[in-house]
């Protein structure tokens, strides 16, 4: 080999190792670009991916066959699995342990009070996320409460009750769903062993357009 071309291939060399770290660099710089994009775009088609959906639930009460009361509760919530809620609820003050009752003791009209504070009223939480052909996975939780008039109150399950002192009731469920638009089911019976009271929990679903 001559000293000519020797020279040559040292230059070559040597150009080599200069310049592989550069190349490498570069390299790595495309992929990092381009894997930021892909995860750009999968961000984008995933946003796209997400709808609105109206769930309108209805608690509904009944004394027998007899329908007592029908509460409906909208709400607005997303594909994409945030929680949308209701809260619903005032305190109400009941008599605590110890207030007499003028009526079984056949006593003069005492002072009022003492009372408790007692929160009732109805919260609901839903989440939702898309599905494939159209459904929607739909978890509900809904917790009741109220409070019993005391002539409610006259079937106890152990024959007796506290003359004088409220008693609250809570209903609580936690369902999951799979629905389509426009669709309704009914996810929860409920009987109340006080006063026979049954309760009924419907959902029905309609994407928003």
């Amino acid at each position: 080999m001559t000293k000519t071309r020797i020279h040559s291939v040292m230059i070559a060399v040597a150009l080599v190792v200069v310049f592989s770290p550069a190349l490498r660099g570069q390299d790595q710089s495309a992929a990092i670009e381009k894997g930021a994009a892909a995860a750009q775009q999968a961000r984008i088609a995933q946003l796209a991916s997400i709808l609105p959906l109206k769930l309108t639930i209805v608690l509904s009460k009944y004394q027998g066959e007899k329908k007592v009361s029908s509460m409906p509760y909208e709400l607005t919530v997303r594909t994409d699995n945030n929680k949308a809620s209701i809260r619903m609820g005032t305190q109400v003050p009941v008599p605590g342990i110890g207030a007499s009752n003028p009526a079984a003791d056949n006593k003069p009209p005492p002072r009022i009070g003492p009372f408790v504070m007692k929160e009732v009223g109805t919260n609901i939480d839903c989440t939702a996320t898309n599905l494939d052909s159209g459904r929607f996975a739909v978890t509900v939780t809904i917790e009741d409460s109220s409070i019993y008039e005391d002539s409610q109150r006259t079937d106890v399950p152990n024959g007796s009750k506290v003359a004088g002192v409220s008693a609250v009731r809570t209903f609580r469920t936690t369902n999951a769903l799979v629905l389509r638009d426009g669709q309704s089911t009914e996810f929860t019976t409920a009987v109340d062993k006080v006063n026979g009271e049954m309760i009924k929990a419907t959902v029905t679903l309609a994407v928003v357009k």
